[in-house]
C-alpha cells in the first residue's frame, strides 16, 4: 500500500469517525432533550398537584373562617336584638307619652 492509500484511507477513517461522533452526539442530545422534557413534565404535573392541593386547604380554611364570622356577627345581632327588645316597652311608652301628650 501505497503512502497516497494510506493518506486516503486514514481520511475516509477520519471521516467516518466524525460521522461517527456526530450520530453519537445527535443521539445524545435527543435523549437528553426527552429525558428533560420527562423531567419538565413532571415538574410541571408535580407543581400543578401542589397548587391544586394549596388551593384546597385555603378554601377549606376560608370556609371555618367564613363560618366562624357568620357564627359571631349571628351572635352580635343575638345581643343587640336582645338589647332591642329589652329597651322596647319604654320606647313605646316614650312614644306613647309624646303623641298623648
Amino acid at each position: 500500500m501505497s503512502m497516497l492509500d494510506e493518506i486516503k484511507a486514514a481520511e475516509a477513517a477520519a471521516a467516518q469517525a466524525k460521522k461517527d461522533a456526530a450520530l453519537t452526539s445527535r443521539n445524545l442530545l435527543r435523549d437528553a432533550e426527552e429525558a428533560a422534557n420527562r423531567e419538565a413534565a413532571a415538574m410541571i404535573t408535580e407543581a400543578r398537584n401542589a397548587a391544586k392541593e394549596t388551593v384546597a386547604k385555603a378554601e377549606a380554611h376560608a370556609r371555618v373562617q367564613a363560618k366562624d364570622l357568620v357564627a359571631e356577627r349571628s351572635r352580635a345581632d343575638r345581643e343587640v336584638t336582645a338589647a332591642a327588645e329589652e329597651k322596647l316597652s319604654e320606647a313605646v311608652a316614650y312614644i306613647v307619652e309624646r303623641v298623648v301628650v
